[in-house]
């Protein structure tokens, strides 16, 4: 008999058999029972994901938390706090003031998704639709829907996020090699706007590698999502001291070019706050002009950043200068990408060569779908 069959004959006898047999064959049952209960619970475990799997593949993100969720009562294995990530990572909603309608109470999927509030609301239903349109006398349902007062089980974005970064979590806890869900753990925080979570997370990796230039740059761009630009700056500063690579070295400064740029074609600073950011610009893009002299972009950067500081200025001798000097960095950047056209050109290869196509092999972990579950 198969191993599933052989676990519902177990629960089935447990139920309702056993009484009624001989003591004998009574203990025998139980016994058995007992010794692969645990097995049992891992085939539900496994099926359970593998279900979710299926849900996930076709897009019914609330159908597979629910079968996730089910399946981690039954077998608590990091693969499955992976997928549960990964769902309520879908589940969640960036932006959005309102909670995701999940289902109908008293459904499998409200009964199985914790931390859930009812709301009662008059909405289209379907069997297994999850949109729940609001509905009335003008707004009507497709044919195929029914306009109906009930009572949903909501999650609210808050907490969809919350759960999502903390199953991911335990997935990195025990596979602290994968970089790829610990960003998208991050990008969670971050798209909540729960920067302090995401920054206290990184500030706790850079005290066990000091200097480790991926994790600064990494709450170089916590901070700046945050809208600390002067802390942001101060981390890529960092990056470039610690760098040992010449092009990592550049490539820091230009990040800060690249912030001062963005902020002030944002025109949200005060002029006291652009004059500050322009100058931090312009004196990193300067370093980085030292550090790589035929660079064209560090050059071109510090052109515009010169122009949003003439603005900044107004109608004044250091305007003028400012813009004396736009133009002239301008005509250098100019002449620079010309030449390194020219170069690229004399030394590129005048036959074609093939290339190879990468093994894709397997998105998850690691990636963005869900991964089956061990021993499966």
């Amino acid at each position: 008999m198969h191993q599933t069959q052989l676990c519902i004959f177990a629960r089935l006898m447990r139920r309702t058999a056993v009484r009624a047999l001989p003591r004998i064959l009574a203990i025998t049952l139980i016994t058995s029972a007992a010794v692969s209960g645990l097995g049992c619970e891992q085939i539900e475990g496994r099926n359970r994901t593998r279900q979710g799997n299926r849900l996930f593949r076709e897009t019914k993100f609330i159908d597979a938390l629910a079968e996730y969720e089910k399946a981690l009562k039954t077998v608590d294995h990091p693969i499955i706090h992976y997928n549960l990530g990964l769902a309520y990572s879908k589940v969640f909603k960036p932006g959005m003031d309102k909670p995701t309608r999940l289902g109908v109470v008293g459904t499998f999927v409200c009964d199985e998704i914790p931390n859930t509030q009812t709301e009662n609301a008059q909405v289209c239903v379907k069997e297994d639709d999850r949109r729940f349109d609001d509905c009335d006398e003008k707004n009507v349902c497709a044919s195929s829907y029914q306009c109906k007062k009930v009572d949903l089980c909501v999650l609210d974005q808050a907490q969809a996020a919350e759960a999502a970064a903390r199953h991911f979590q335990v997935w990195v806890d025990a596979n602290p090699s994968d970089d790829a869900t610990r960003k998208l753990m991050t990008q969670v925080w971050i798209d909540s706007e729960q920067y302090k979570l995401a920054l206290d997370y990184w500030s706790k990796l850079l005290e066990a590698k000091p200097n480790d230039t991926e994790i600064m740059g990494n709450l170089a761009g916590i901070n700046l999502k945050a809208g600390d630009w002067r802390t942001s700056i101060d981390w890529y500063v960092k990056v470039a001291d610690a760098s040992t690579d010449l092009s990592a070295k550049v490539g820091a400064y230009q990040f800060i070019g690249n912030v001062a740029w963005s902020k002030l074609n944002s025109k949200s600073l005060t002029a006291p706050e652009a004059i500050e950011l322009a100058d931090r610009g312009i004196a990193a893009l300067q370093k980085a002009s030292e550090l790589a002299p035929k660079n064209p972009r560090t050059v071109g950067l510090q052109a515009s950043l010169y122009n949003f500081r003439s603005f900044t200025h107004g109608a004044s001798w250091a305007a003028a200068i400012d813009r004396a000097g736009a133009q002239d960095l301008q005509l250098r950047s100019r002449v620079l990408t010309q030449e390194a056209k020219k170069e690229a050109e004399q030394t590129a290869p005048t036959n074609p060569s093939d290339t190879g196509t990468a093994d894709p092999g397997a998105s998850a972990p690691g990636g963005t779908t869900p991964a089956e579950a061990a021993g499966g």
